[in-house]
Order: C-alpha cells, then structure tokens, then sequence
C-alpha cells in the first residue's frame, strides 16, 4: 500500500492542519508544509532548473550521451539542495510546527509507505511534477527500451549518476527509517503528548500547577537539584566532604550517582530536566493568576511555551531513562549476551 495522499499532492486550497505529509512519506520538515506551500514552490524551482538546463548550450556541446548524462547529475544534485534547503528552512522558521506534525509524518513513514513506492528528488515530483521533471516511472519505461547491450551500457552511463545521487539517498533512508523506526517511538509519544494536547489552556496550567503527578516530579527534581549543589560544593571545598557523605544512603550511592571526580552527561541532562520543572511551575502559575486578568498573555505565546518546555523536559526524560535501562540491561544480561553485545 502507498503512502496517504496529502493536500500538497492534489488540493492546496484544504486546510493547514491536513496539510501534513507528501506523497513520497519521506519523514522531513519538508512534509511539515502547512504555511505558504513550500513543499510546491520547491517543486516550481526544480522544474524551472531543468528548463534552464534543458536550454544551456554549454551542456549541449558534450558529446551525445554524456550530455544527457552530466545534465541529469546536475539536476539531482540541485534537486538534492533545494529538498535538504526545505528540511532546513521550516525546521528553523516553524520548529514546533515540525515537531508537531512528526508523529502523523513518523506513521505515514512507519506504516503507510512500502517499499515499492517510487522515490522523488523533491515532493511532490511524482504527483504533481511536470514533463520537464525526470521521474523515476518515466526513467524506468526508458531503460525497459534498450534491447541490444550497448542500449544497456548507455542506459547505465546515462541514468546511473542520476539515480545514485538524486533517488539512492532517499531510498536508503527510507529503509533504514523503517528499520529503526522503533526506536523513536518514545520521542514521537513525547512530540504527540506535549505538542498536539488537545486539552484547554486553563486546564493544562492546572494540571502543572496542582496535579499530584507534577508535585512528584517536582519532589523528584528537587533530590537532584540538592545532590548536585552538595556536589558542587564539595568540589569548590565549601563543606566538608566526611559531612556531605554522611548524608546519602552509603558510599556505593555516592561513587555510582554522585561521582565526585566528573560530571557525566547524564547528571546534566537530570539537572536540566529539574530545572525546567520549576521553570514550567512559575511559568504557568504565573500565567493561570492572569488568565481572567486585565493583564492576560497571549495565548498563543502560551502554548507555545508550554508546548517546547515540555517537549524540552520529556526528551530529555527519555534520554536518561534509556542510558539507565541500558546500564540495568547490561547487568542484568548473561554472558553470552554481553558478548553478542560487545560490552
């Protein structure tokens, strides 16, 4: 089965939240076009450097094929840049607006699109791409021309760059995307829970203000903020070291969490998480004592901000959560799966 067709491959005039995904289902920011129809305007560019190239005389002087040949490069290469140019664009101008449309991207790419699906240099070429736009069917129907073996050498040299560097990339990644699809799954939970709730404004500050899950995570958070402050001033010699030890639970806990000599990565990423807990609490308790106010904020800033620290702080969660299942994994493990696993 084929990848579900969006509103950029037949009607752009549908509303922007459908707007979502291509019908090539690659997983990019390019798909995540809901604003100005960027994924089209690609497609216009692309068709018009062919035209260009169609048209330069320079090209034209090589020798018959590798004219054709070195023309086809170009265009992939072009090709190429203007889609890695999309990804970047939306990723930095709509950043939440990307991360919010991962989820549906991540199961049209999961789920959606086999692996029969032709591949495209820029989306949406094989649905809406004019004649000047080489596709892969209409390369194919080409190639299935040549019936002597010199046809087939010169459909090598002529289509061989073309198809490596311009439709090769795309189809590796949707094979690798697939095969490690899985394990984004905890991260397009994150990107679905804290970006696409559904909930009201006033419903969401209260659960962050007053909810017995968030008053955990705060308690949680302020155990690792204190161990990383007394941890702090054990290294500038502020406290005496036999003191502060005598207050953990044992030395092991001091040795294995605490880790006096280094900061791992892991300890930053906890006191991140810690510190955006509270800034989500001030944040929305402040924003909740002004919501039936004179002084309202937007709301649109609102969730905005609620959305990218909690997406921020859920990340973050998932990161350490999996070094730690991963350090429980290994010491759980056999010997011969220790082994398996090189560790």
């Amino acid at each position: 089965m084929h990848c579900i067709d969006c509103a950029l491959c037949w009607n752009r005039d549908l509303p922007g939240d459908v707007q979502i995904s291509c019908r090539s289902g690659d997983f990019c920011a390019a798909h995540a076009v809901s604003h100005g129809g960027f994924s089209e305007l690609g497609l216009k560019v692309y068709e018009r450097i062919n035209e260009i190239l169609d048209k330069n005389k320079l090209l034209h002087r090589l020798p018959e094929p590798y004219n054709v040949a070195a023309m086809l490069l170009i265009i992939a290469l072009l090709g190429t840049a203007i889609r890695i140019v999309a990804t970047v664009y939306w990723l930095v101008r709509r950043p939440l607006q990307t991360l919010r449309d991962t989820p549906r991207n991540w199961l049209r790419q999961s789920l959606c699109t086999d692996f029969a699906h032709p591949p495209e240099v820029v989306p949406p070429e094989a649905a809406k791409g004019s004649e000047r736009v080489p596709t892969f069917k209409a390369l194919l129907e080409e190639s299935r021309l040549a019936d002597t073996a010199r046809d087939h050498v010169l459909t090598v040299v002529i289509f061989g760059p073309f198809i490596v560097v311009g439709w090769l990339p795309s189809v590796i990644y949707r094979v690798s995307f697939k095969a490690t699809a899985l394990a984004y799954t905890p991260f397009i939970w994150a990107a679905h829970a804290t970006l696409r709730n559904p909930l009201p404004l006033k419903t969401r500050l209260e659960r962050i203000t007053k909810s017995e899950l968030e008053k955990v995570r705060r308690g949680f958070s302020w155990v690792i903020l204190t161990t990383l402050v007394a941890k702090v001033a054990l290294l500038f010699t502020w406290i005496d070291r036999a003191y502060i030890e005598s207050k953990f639970p044992s030395q092991k806990f001091v040795a294995s969490f605490v880790i006096l000599e280094r900061w791992p990565w892991w300890q930053i990423t906890l006191a991140t998480d810690a510190v955006l807990t509270f800034v989500l609490l001030f944040f929305a308790d402040a924003a909740l004592a002004r919501l039936d106010g004179q002084e309202t904020w937007r709301e649109a800033t609102v969730l905005k901000t609620l959305a990218t620290v909690s997406f921020l702080r859920a990340a973050l969660s998932i990161v350490t959560v999996s070094h730690f299942f991963h350090i429980a994994l290994l010491a759980a493990a056999p010997n011969s799966v220790l082994r398996l696993l090189g560790s």
